[in-house]
């Protein structure tokens, strides 16, 4: 069949609202993707949408004379006959569209051109839900929820939060503030690393890193908790004295799963260069290390604004690619900035704006210590959908041996060691 002959057909088998329902939902399509017969397609839409019912035969010839009608009972084949169609010619025009932008900067004009692509894709019907269809099923869903959380549960690698009752789940967002060099950064690493030693595959964007740096902070942490222990600093400059733990360490990781972006590949730190990333790679968790160095694709003249709508885009991303995302940021310029302090920033204490607190899931705030060098206060202050945890908590923080995230307490308050999770 020719172009205007499957639109035509496909126009004259719409008879119901329901039949619009599944243009919409699951292929996609409105009035606009049909531009054989654009007039008669929104003449249809219409008449349906107020009458609850097609227009008949005599109606559409007297209305649009040179129209034939032919309709088919066949509604769902000439439906994805159409859709084939329409992606097919999508595809072309997309791709001509972006010619003169490939020409200019191809690195930039790819990611745009991706992005365009992925929104050709089809609606996920997964996210409509009848509450009261198939409602008996629910009870079966709870009894099972307890083995599906073990695939859908992410790690802190921070023993007191891995001990209490507070998920860090695939889907998502959480939020990280700590002043400047306290150890966001390596913290946020430990998270990361810690779901990949637990088989998840990772993915972490650290524009603020070089490659030797942050390869020299991984191996520091992963080599560790394999029981190899090194020396950030001796990796880093070549000393010797950590060659035997070293080399049994590297012989026993395989980090094919593990993957590590300065920047992502067009070199622009936005959403959707990051969502390209998630679509490509498909990783189970992925830390954005300074969400300050991100880039407003509404292009937002307010740093709060810019904020807000930067952390929007995740906040869909996470839930629409079912990936945990952990964003570090600084805090605010109300806040003393003091590595000594004991005590982790109050969630008010954000930097560029509450728009980073309101989209998160979970915030997690890392302060310095006073006793010691080599300990972290990490603290929850706010939780999307329970309390918050009361006070915060001393971790080991001796980032050149990779010890991070174990309690100093002797017993963690509000083990979770019962739970079969």
């Amino acid at each position: 069949m020719e172009q205007d002959e499957i639109e035509r057909t496909l126009l004259c088998s719409i008879k119901t609202p329901e039949h619009l329902n599944i243009l919409r939902q699951t292929y996609r399509l409105a009035p606009r993707h049909f531009p054989f017969y654009f007039d008669q397609a929104e003449f249809i839409w219409d008449y349906i949408t107020k009458w609850g019912e097609a227009p008949d035969a005599t109606l559409l010839s007297v209305t649009f004379p040179d129209f034939q009608y032919t309709p088919t009972e066949a509604f769902d084949h000439i439906a994805e006959l159409f859709r084939k169609d329409f992606v097919r010619r999508s595809i072309y025009i997309t791709i001509d569209s972006y010619d003169e932008a490939l020409k200019a900067d191809s690195e930039a004009g790819l990611v745009g051109l991706i992005s365009s692509l992925h929104n050709l894709e089809r609606h996920d019907e997964s996210i409509r839900v009848v509450v009261d269809s198939k409602s008996v099923n629910r009870f079966d869903d709870y009894k099972l929820r307890a083995d599906g959380m073990a695939k859908e549960r992410l790690w802190w690698g921070l023993e007191p939060f891995d001990n209490h009752p507070v998920m860090f789940l695939k889907g998502s967002l959480v939020g990280m503030i700590a002043d400047t060099k306290v150890g966001k950064s390596w913290i946020g690493l430990k998270v990361a690393l810690t779901n990949y030693l637990k088989g998840s595959k990772t993915v972490i964007i650290s524009p603020e890193l070089s490659r030797d740096f942050m390869e020299a902070r991984i191996d520091t942490i992963l080599a560790y908790e394999k029981g190899f222990p090194v020396s950030m600093e001796k990796i880093m400059f070549g000393t010797p004295g950590i060659e035997e733990n070293y080399l049994n360490y590297l012989n026993s990781m395989d980090r094919s799963d593990l993957i590590f972006y300065q920047y992502p590949p067009n070199d622009k730190f936005t959403v959707s260069a990051v969502e390209s990333i998630l679509k490509s790679d498909k990783p189970d968790i992925i830390l954005l290390d300074g969400i300050y160095l991100m880039q407003d694709e509404e292009k937002s003249n307010n740093s709060w604004e810019k904020i807000e709508n930067i952390m929007k885009g995740l906040q869909a991303v996470a839930k629409s690619q079912n990936v945990g995302i952990l964003v570090t940021n600084q805090t605010g310029r109300n806040r003393d900035n003091n590595g000594s302090s004991s005590t982790p920033p109050q969630g008010s204490e954000v930097a560029y704006g509450y728009g980073f607190n309101r989209m998160v899931d979970v915030l997690v705030t890392v302060g310095g210590s006073a006793s010691s060098p080599y300990t972290r206060e990490i603290a929850i202050p706010l939780i999307r959908s329970g309390r918050s945890i009361e006070g915060s908590f001393e971790v080991t923080f001796e980032a050149d041996s990779g010890d991070i995230g174990r309690s100093v307490a002797e017993i963690p308050a509000m083990s979770m060691d019962g739970f079969n999770i």
